[in-house]
């Protein structure tokens, strides 16, 4: 008899739990949705025009839509929140605040793994501009390796070529440079791969 409370009272629970769980999508969540879309549409559309600070409208331009910044902070649990993240970084990196860029894009969740792939890259990007040298690398690799592809890996395997050959590292650039010539023969700047590996080679 105590045993079949137990059930009733934990399916009661659940039940309720998936009651609120709809009522909130349902009636919060979806509209705020409906909203965020609406803004992050604008936001998208002066991005595209190159108008990076009406995009993120950080300092609240007199412009009647919220920008990337605005939906960040005003619809959080959204999904065009999110993703506002992800844009929010790239105009942080654009107007050069590249600690806010890296910020942005680590608070972006990313499910998509072509996109989660540029966003490490965009990360790493911003390290290199700080002298960041080890984080921006790690970041890179992390970019290169997310899923193997033949856009994205080899060209964060070249970004990390040309950071460790810029600290003259030049092993290490060896590496991500034959890591290229090997599995990547249609890579766009494959000429440009070859000539490093025959520098560093004459180096070595």
């Amino acid at each position: 008899m105590k045993k079949k409370k137990v059930i009733i009272l934990f399916c009661s629970i659940i039940l309720i739990i998936g009651v609120t769980f709809f009522l909130y999508k349902k009636f919060f969540l979806f509209p705020l949705e409906k909203k965020a879309l609406t803004e992050l549409i604008y936001a998208q559309k002066y991005l595209s025009e190159g108008s990076i600070n009406k995009a993120l409208n950080k300092k609240k331009l007199k412009i009647p839509y919220l920008g990337f910044y605005g939906i960040v902070t005003k619809y959080p649990s959204t999904k065009a929140g999110n993703i506002s993240k992800f844009y929010a970084g790239i105009c942080y990196y654009k107007l050069g605040n590249y600690k806010e860029s890296i910020k942005m894009m680590n608070n972006f969740y990313a499910k998509d793994e072509f996109l989660s792939s540029i966003k490490y890259g965009i990360i790493g990007d911003a390290f290199t501009q700080i002298k960041n040298n080890n984080e921006a690398l790690k970041n890179y690799i992390k970019a290169a390796n997310i899923r193997e592809n033949e856009i994205t890996t080899p060209l964060y395997y070249y970004k990390a070529a040309l950071l460790t050959f810029s600290i003259k590292k030049y092993r290490d650039s060896k590496f991500f440079l034959k890591k290229i010539e090997k599995k990547y023969p249609f890579f766009l700047y494959k000429d440009n791969v070859d000539k490093y590996i025959m520098f560093i080679e004459n180096k070595l």
